[in-house]
């Protein structure tokens, strides 16, 4: 069946690939394409996000934004 060999009758390029990939001098999380722009902007988001929750617990244990106590 000719009209599906593009399909089932490919060159197995996987040794290849693994050796190019595994031949690479960086360490295994930056290897893919396009990671250091994902683990850039990770690390951004995780900073602004744990920033943000320190804000909030010192907020909370000042007690800043609280409204004064009314002296009556």
């Amino acid at each position: 069946m000719a009209l599906l060999d593009f399909v089932y009758n490919r060159p197995n390029r996987v040794l290849a690939l693994q050796k190019q990939y595994q031949a690479d001098p960086r360490p295994i999380y930056l290897r893919p394409a396009g990671a250091k722009a994902t683990i850039a902007t990770y690390g951004v988001i995780f900073s602004l996000g744990m920033m943000s929750t320190l804000y909030g617990i010192g907020c909370l244990v000042t007690g800043y934004g609280k409204p004064a106590p009314k002296d009556a």
